[in-house]
């Protein structure tokens, strides 16, 4: 990590630091049984992986809070990201490109994001996933008898929509000279409407 004079470059540094770690998650392989004991699967980084993706998710979704002319489309509604818990409507934008609920949405950010970086669990019926070959990050679905909530989190697919998005930004920030990330700074810079 450089010191930086300026935010921009602090956060394009930060945000390429995070996805290389999420990127060394995914692929690490939990064979040593000598390290990883009985956990010694194969298995991923899973949970690191999840807290540094979430991470990077809010961290792209603050850029768009309170900007009226940024909006993304929820339940058929266009709707606004007013404050940090919203950031993760960022999932729904052009950038990730899901089309999750509200429901799906305050889900995701209630019992997988905040419970995985605060307190290193999932609720009951919560599965954290390798999803190696999941075109999709999460798996949502409600069971009709007893009402409850199963979720799946696929971190390797996670991955992957998150490093598709910031290339997006990153191209962005390396090829134009903004004052600070704020999309109304980048989208008069390169003539690009977050709204389209």
């Amino acid at each position: 990590m450089a010191i930086h004079g300026n935010k921009i470059g602090l956060v394009k540094e930060s945000l390429i630091e995070m996805l290389h770690l999420a990127e060394y998650a995914v692929t690490y392989r939990k064979t040593d049984k000598a390290i990883w004991g009985d956990n010694a699967t194969g298995g991923i980084l899973g949970f690191p992986a999840t807290v540094v993706l979430f991470s990077i998710i809010d961290c792209l979704g603050s850029y768009f809070a309170n900007n009226e002319n940024f909006n993304v489309v929820i339940d058929g509604k266009s709707c606004f990201i007013r404050n940090a818990s919203q950031h993760i409507y960022i999932l729904n934008s052009r950038y990730f490109n899901l089309d999750l609920s509200k429901i799906d949405l305050d889900n995701i950010y209630g019992n997988v994001r905040s419970p995985v970086t605060h307190n290193s669990l999932l609720p009951e019926g919560y599965i954290l996933q390798i999803g190696e070959n999941e075109n999709l990050p999460f798996n949502i679905a409600i069971n009709e008898c007893n009402k409850r909530i199963y979720c799946s989190i696929y971190a390797v697919s996670l991955d992957t929509f998150a490093d598709k998005t910031f290339r997006f930004f990153r191209t962005i920030l390396w090829h134009h000279k903004i004052s600070f990330l704020w999309v109304k700074y980048f989208e008069i810079a390169v003539g690009f409407s977050a709204s389209q």
